[in-house]
């Protein structure tokens, strides 16, 4: 996640008319929950289309003008009926979802990327591993490794591809999306199915038996656990003699940690570095840009520009917060063309190799779905130098992406929150097109190599290091 407004604190963070199908069963004791009327929704979404139309910088990136403002026009003309605070949810969703962006954010009031906000109870009881739309279990009380094939009934390719296509995701990238339902299924599936006191699981044994089952939901205290996250954020490792294996779990601003990882990696005489930035999902714009210094055989660009949506005022101002010092960066905003440019970024312009220490080796980046923000920043530019890229697609977009500082909008009668990114990031010599930052080597690990902890992404780009 990018840092608010260049230096300011973090965020605190188909089809347009209608939600997917909510298929749940009744949980007993649940307590109706309030309806807003068609009035209520209208002025809540128009407070919702007026932030994205004003203030989102790439709200027509990848998804052109006309095709997004008739999404937006359907929306309004889809109010009908009142709903409930998660029927709205449902239904706002999916238009966020033609954005095709990652930073964009709607949840719960002060309830930021909490995917269980709606339902604690009542969620799905094994933790997955999505590859190429199958899933395979990693946890829960099925035997690992299994395929699930349906759930309720219902072929979970299916329910794959309808929760895929409303996950939030630069470019419409699919590794990203994978990744965002490893982590989350059971909220997601909860959000938009619905919970459920039991659910019927058919699934294939890795001997190739076919089985139905029927799990009781759990709870969000049950779910079976995610990953410890790494620590240290940078961590250098010598997994043979002279090469260096620099992992950066987070971008996060630590003065002189790149600098002496560099220094250590020239002293010892390494000739081969490899950069794992899986599951980095970003942090401090400079943190992108010094580390590709020290890998720059000549002057490189990284940005090629930074663009916001407009300068104000905003029709919604009522309704959102804005990042500290909003007013001051504007006049550091220029008009250029049709578009409104940012000019006070250390990215920006012709960048130098660093004074001492750049690696003058072979080099090549780790990158999957995970690698976000910056991250993705970092692998387009590195990959623009002609660095090469193993693993999977990254999930930050291959041109850039849009984040920065956000307007944080709460719709005055749901209460749902809209985080708005306000600046648009655009990579110098980034190839276009839609998608994260290709891999250059594309290396996609079974679940039994997940399963049984062996990095075959690594292995391979050590061997690829090699025959260089």
């Amino acid at each position: 996640m990018r840092r608010i407004w260049m230096l300011a604190a973090g965020l605190m963070a188909a089809t347009v008319a209608r939600a997917l199908p909510a298929t749940q069963d009744s949980l007993k004791n649940v307590t109706p929950a309030p309806v807003f009327t068609p009035v209520q929704l209208a002025e809540d979404y128009q407070v919702f289309s007026s932030a994205l139309r004003e203030a989102h910088a790439g709200l027509y990136r990848y998804t052109s003008r006309t095709e997004m403002d008739a999404l937006l026009g359907k929306g309004a003309a889809g109010i009908r009926k009142g709903m409930t605070e998660l029927e709205f949810f449902r239904f706002l969703f999916p238009i966020l979802a033609n954005i095709k962006d990652g930073h964009t954010k709607l949840h719960r009031q002060n309830r930021p990327d909490d995917w269980y906000a709606f339902h604690q109870t009542g969620l799905f009881p094994l933790r997955l591993y999505i590859r190429d739309g199958r899933a395979f279990v990693t946890g829960g009380g099925i035997e690992a490794g299994a395929e699930v094939l349906k759930i309720n009934g219902q072929p979970l390719s299916s329910i794959i591809k309808k929760l895929s296509d409303i996950v939030l995701s630069d470019a419409g990238g699919q590794s990203a999306k994978f990744r965002e339902l490893e982590k989350f299924f059971a909220g997601y599936y909860a959000t938009f199915f619905g919970p459920r006191s039991e659910f019927e699981i058919q699934y294939k044994e890795v001997m190739g038996k076919r089985v139905t089952r029927k799990l009781e939901g759990i709870t969000v205290a049950q779910l079976p656990p995610l990953p410890v996250p790494d620590t240290p954020a940078f961590r250098l490792s010598w997994p043979e003699e002279k090469t260096a294996f620099l992992r950066i779990s987070g971008f996060h601003e630590m003065p002189g940690i790149v600098p002496a990882a560099f220094a250590e990696i020239k002293s010892k005489g390494a000739d081969r570095l490899i950069i794992d930035v899986r599951d980095n999902e970003g942090g401090a714009d400079r943190m992108g840009v010094q580390l590709l210094s020290y890998l720059a055989k000549q002057p490189f660009h990284y940005y090629q520009k930074l663009t916001v949506a407009g300068i104000g005022p905003y029709s919604f101002a009522q309704y959102a917060t804005f990042p500290p010092g909003m007013e001051d960066l504007k006049q550091f905003i220029q008009k250029v063309g049709d578009e409104y440019h940012f000019t006070a970024s250390e990215g920006l312009g012709e960048k130098q190799p660093a004074a001492e220490n750049v690696f003058s080796g072979k080099v090549c980046i780790l990158q999957n779905g995970g690698s976000f923000s910056v991250t993705g920043e970092f692998a387009a530019a590195a990959r623009a130098m002609g660095i090469k890229t193993v693993g999977d697609e990254s999930g930050g977009g291959r041109t850039g992406n849009t984040s920065g500082g956000f307007a944080i909008v709460t719709l005055p009668h749901s209460k749902l929150t809209l985080a708005v990114p306000l600046m648009g990031y655009y990579m110098h010599g980034a190839e276009a097109g839609p998608g994260g930052v290709p891999a250059d080597v594309t290396v996609l690990p079974t679940v039994r190599d997940v399963l049984e902890g062996r990095d075959v992404v690594f292995q391979e780009a050590l061997k690829m290091l090699h025959a260089q």
